[in-house]
Formats: C-alpha cells, sequence, structure tokens
C-alpha cells in the first residue's frame, strides 16, 4: 500500500471515530426549546466534566442540591420554569441531572425550580456576554 492510501484510510479511520463518538448513547446534547437552548444532565463523571467545560458557552447556569446530611447531594429531575420580565413563558422542563445550562438572551428572568412539589424561585438579570450561576437547595 503506498503512502497516499495509507493516509486515506487513516483520515476514514478518524472520521468514523468521531463519528462513532457523536452517537454514543447517554452523550449530552443541546436542546433549542422555543427561542431558548439549553443543556441538561451532570450524572457521572464524564457528564459533570462536559457540564463544566460547556458552562462557559451558556448564559445561565443552574445547580439542584439537597441539603441532605452529612453534606448536600446533586439531585435531579427538578421541574424548571423560566419567564422574562413580562411574564412570558421562556423553558419549561425537566433537569436530567443537577445541573441546566441555559442560552438566554439579555434581560431580566424570573425562574423557579421545583423539586417534589417543593417551589423554589429566584430573579435574575442576564446581561451581554456574562454567565449567572444559580444554586437552589432543598432541605432533605
Amino acid at each position: 500500500m503506498n503512502t497516499r492510501s495509507l493516509f486515506a484510510v487513516s483520515v476514514l479511520l478518524a472520521a468514523n471515530l468521531a463519528f462513532a463518538a457523536d452517537v454514543v448513547p447517554g452523550r449530552l446534547q443541546p436542546v433549542t426549546s422555543g427561542a431558548v437552548t439549553y443543556l441538561s444532565g451532570g450524572i457521572g463523571q464524564d457528564e459533570s466534566t462536559a457540564i463544566q467545560q460547556a458552562a462557559k458557552n451558556y448564559s445561565l447556569e443552574l445547580e439542584f442540591v439537597v441539603n441532605a446530611s452529612p453534606r448536600a447531594e446533586f439531585t435531579s429531575d427538578v421541574q424548571v420554569k423560566i419567564s422574562d420580565a413580562s411574564h412570558n413563558a421562556v423553558l419549561d422542563t425537566v433537569s436530567k441531572g443537577p445541573f441546566l445550562l441555559a442560552q438566554l438572551p439579555a434581560g431580566r428572568y424570573r425562574l423557579e425550580a421545583i423539586k417534589d412539589g417543593k417551589s423554589k424561585s429566584r430573579d435574575v438579570t442576564i446581561k451581554q456576554g456574562s454567565h449567572q450561576h444559580i444554586m437552589f437547595e432543598w432541605a432533605e
């Protein structure tokens, strides 16, 4: 096999490996709902690392924990509702893990997080080019 053929085979193998990486079950994928793109997850070391790396690309990072004894624990399956300053629903989803990243345009928002029927809310202002991190905590 000549050098050109070896190079072509190497390129094809690399392309196939890259494609396979994109279709790994359970891999985090951004979701678009209306005008909002979001990413939810963070269960396990791989997802947690992926969320941490992606966070800088999103204007809002939500983190969900339950204050258990002896220390706080991450939680998931949190219903998240985000509305704009005019009280229009922007996002209504359930987190797939302890983190939810959302790309929101600059503006004022009302955040509501509901876990096991217990609702927590916060107001947040997103500035152009900024990153806000909000932690929601529930008692055990």
